[in-house]
């Protein structure tokens, strides 16, 4: 049977397009296919919790955002970073082009399993379709998980134009470069940081291996008066996030209105999509593992009980009301001493006094000196001592024993000339140094009982209120070492001695010197006015006698 060709339709007729062409009628299902696709964009639809929106507001230069476990520190930097980048914060801390973003994790690893997928990947939050208006949206408490997809990723394809890397099937990010202009750059903290860049924003997420990170990213800053963010669990092995977080709790002590600088605390209790069994459970396993746990991972708070070198130091307890003192000032009777860390990078000087019934040791005042020498400690320890009877000096001999390179003289020698100079004694040793003590742990230990809190309330270490912020500062900070065996982590009892702990170790050796009340020399004042007269008669009466000698007998011999 012969088959006849199939005929062609021709395509069916549009009326109505009201002098819209076909091309136009194409175009213009290509842009709603776009503005649909840009509506279902994660920036969009995501809804940030109460304690994410006030870290979005904030305007200050430098924040800290600091959490445990699924507290949603993360998430919330992560959109602020991608808000920054396309352009789309709505708070106008960026520029909406040209811009730069470095990010910073502390090794490569960290950056391939957190940075990348939480920027470039779908699954940085959950979103659902609204039951009344149809619309995709975020996925809120109380709603049904199963029926959710993952969000699309942060930074959408459409704004990316090139990205590089270090080693791409691991997701390494070096470098990512959006239509915009803006580029994204990634780093780990285990190398050195970069110099002479400018950025919009930093992001520092996590601990870091090296600390110097933080000092050249906040540098890099300066031009474009970009903002600084570091998102991490509150470890306490880190100086600098310490530090940070001290700043921002003291501008918040002295109420600034427009701080510079505020601290963020995101609690895994806070997190209203973590349903209240899986809380529970979180609570039991950490509870396990000890109280420090609970506090890091739960409340997000720094855990240094463990590490601290002095846990049991309390500014409540060990600091001495200055009007406790006649006219705020330490009285004369008071026998006084002096410990010495010398060292050219940093010299710490303490200064501290005994009462008559030696209930405490009162540490008054401090120098803390930078790139010193011994002319330089000469010239500040003669300005505020030359009015005080110090009984004693006490030096780190080790220090005081390394051998200046520039003369060849050894440091407790030429610090001891300088007194000489100014004609300055201590009652013990004169212009000498007595050694202080080589024994670390029993020096340590006299600290530890020294700020025992006994049974009336009271203890023998005290520092003066509003004077020595260098020896509060390192007293919060002073950490024990730690050793890493089989991956696990153990906190020994020997003090951690790299960093700023001078004047530390000088309260050590002050302490295990063990300072007693000893009758300071009496202060007669000024001379009265006849003690100078009497002197200038006796100058007189020698000039006016007869310069002569006569050798021999006075009578003339027979």
């Amino acid at each position: 049977m012969k088959k006849h060709p199939r005929k062609l339709q021709p395509p069916p007729q549009v009326d109505n397009l009201g002098g819209v062409t076909q091309h136009q009628l194409g175009q213009l299902k290509d842009v709603q296919a776009a503005l649909t696709e840009r509506r279902l964009e994660a920036l969009r639809l995501y809804e940030p919790m109460s304690h994410q929106e006030e870290f979005h507001q904030c305007l200050a230069s430098e924040r800290i955002v600091l959490g445990g476990n699924r507290g949603g520190k993360t998430l919330a930097v992560a959109v602020e970073a991608a808000r920054a980048a396309t352009g789309q914060d709505p708070h106008g801390k960026y520029p909406a082009k040209d811009g730069n973003l470095a990010i910073v994790g502390r090794n490569w690893p960290h950056i391939g399993l957190v940075i990348y997928p939480i920027l470039l990947k779908a699954g940085a939050f959950r979103i659902i379709r609204d039951e009344k208006t149809g619309q995709w949206r975020s996925i809120r408490p109380g709603d049904d998980k199963a029926k959710s997809k993952p969000a699309p990723p942060l930074i959408p394809p459409r704004m990316i134009k090139d990205i590089s890397w270090v080693l791409k099937n691991a997701g390494y990010i070096n470098k990512i470069e959006l239509v915009n202009g803006w580029t994204i750059w990634c780093f780990s903290s285990e190398g050195q940081p970069p110099q002479g860049y400018q950025a919009d924003m930093i992001w520092l997420d996590e601990d870091l291996n090296n600390e110097a990170w933080v000092g050249e990213c906040q540098a890099r800053l300066a031009d474009r008066k970009g903002r600084f963010v570091w998102s991490a669990m509150p470890h306490s092995k880190n100086d600098a996030l310490i530090g940070l977080c001290e700043r921002a709790e003291k501008a918040v002590e002295e109420g600034v209105e427009d701080p510079i600088i505020r601290k963020f605390t995101f609690r895994f209790l806070d997190n209203n999509f973590i349903d209240q069994e899986e809380k529970r459970k979180n609570l039991e396993r950490w509870s396990a593992l000890g109280p420090e746990e609970v506090k890091m991972r739960a409340e997000g708070e720094f855990t240094t009980a463990s590490t601290l070198m002095y846990p049991n130091f309390n500014t409540s307890v060990h600091i001495y009301p200055r009007d406790n003192l006649p006219a705020g000032i330490v009285p004369p009777d008071w026998t006084r001493y002096v410990a010495i860390d010398p060292g050219h990078a940093v010299m710490a000087t303490l200064f501290a006094a005994v009462p008559p019934d030696e209930r405490f040791v009162l540490f008054y005042d401090e120098l803390y000196i930078r790139n010193c020498n011994a002319l330089i400690w000469g010239e500040q320890f003669y300005e505020k001592a030359k009015d005080q009877h110090i009984h004693a000096a006490i030096m780190d001999m080790h220090g005081g024993l390394l051998r200046d390179l520039g003369s060849g003289r050894l440091p407790h020698e030429l610090y001891s000339e300088e007194l000489k100079k100014r004609n300055y004694r201590f009652k013990i040793g004169g212009t000498g140094f007595i050694p202080g003590s080589d024994d670390i742990a029993a020096r340590t230990s006299q600290v530890r009982r020294m700020m025992h809190i006994q049974g009336d309330g009271t203890t023998k270490f005290k520092i003066l209120e509003g004077f020595c912020p260098n020896l509060l500062r390192e007293l919060k900070r002073y950490r024990k070492k730690t050793t890493t065996v089989n991956g696990q982590v153990f906190v020994t009892d020997q003090p951690q001695t790299r960093g700023e702990v001078h004047a530390c170790q000088s309260a050590e050796y002050l302490c295990a010197y063990e300072p007693k009340y000893h009758q300071p020399p009496r202060d007669y004042g000024p001379d009265p006015w006849w003690v100078k007269w009497v002197a200038e008669r006796q100058r007189r009466k020698r000039e006016s006698q007869d310069p002569c000698v006569i050798l021999g007998p006075s009578r003339s011999l027979p």
